[in-house]
């Protein structure tokens, strides 16, 4: 049976049978249409696993009173600090939230879900990017980074308008007192912030 078809295709090709190569013309566009639509749900199934890998933002909470400082008050809470920080000044004026509204901040971030990747996507990119999102949505540049070669480890600083201070771990939101900080991870002694 599969040889006589296949002397039949093999006579109607031989003899230039039109029917034939309409077949034969049609199967090869067919062939081609399906081989674009594999290519094309390949696209569409990236772009899915994409999209799901971004992760929805709520609106950002309402900062209810932001206080202006200038930079001599940004030097003095760093200066009281008494641990040689070098400071790399970024503004003249500084735009603050107080301590209740900036933990809604910290919650309402979503900078601690992104996987860490040794060096592509790691410390210091959790800090600049926490640092941005606050001045982003919320207009404010109390956020510093910390470049901490000590405890070789980057993170954020926190500088409050009644000139408290504070961590933030941006990988994972976690918040301290700088005097009651674990020091393995953050030193702060020499470090470099960029406020």
């Amino acid at each position: 049976m599969l040889k006589l078809r296949q002397l039949t295709q093999w006579l109607c090709r031989l003899l230039g049978c039109p029917d034939c190569e309409e077949e034969r013309q049609a199967l090869s566009k067919c062939r081609e249409s399906k081989a674009n639509l594999e290519l094309a749900l390949q696209i569409a199934n990236e772009t899915i696993r994409q999209l799901k890998l971004l992760v929805p933002r709520p609106v950002p909470p309402r900062v209810a009173n932001v206080i202006k400082r200038d930079t001599a008050f940004i030097q003095s809470a760093l200066d009281g600090m008494k641990l040689g920080i070098i400071r790399i000044p970024l503004d003249a004026t500084y735009y603050m939230a107080n301590q209740s509204d900036f933990l809604n901040i910290v919650a309402w971030d979503w900078v601690e879900t992104l996987q860490w990747t040794k060096d592509r996507w790691d410390c210091e990119n959790f800090a600049f990017l926490f640092k941005s999102d606050v001045d982003l949505f919320f207009g404010l540049n109390q956020v510093g980074i910390v470049i901490d070669y000590v405890s070789r480890h980057s993170y954020n600083l926190v500088v409050y308008p009644d000139g408290k201070v504070q961590i933030l771990e941006p990988q994972s939101d976690a918040l301290y007192v700088w005097t009651q900080r674990p020091e393995a991870f953050y030193s702060l002694k020499g470090a470099i912030i960029l406020i």
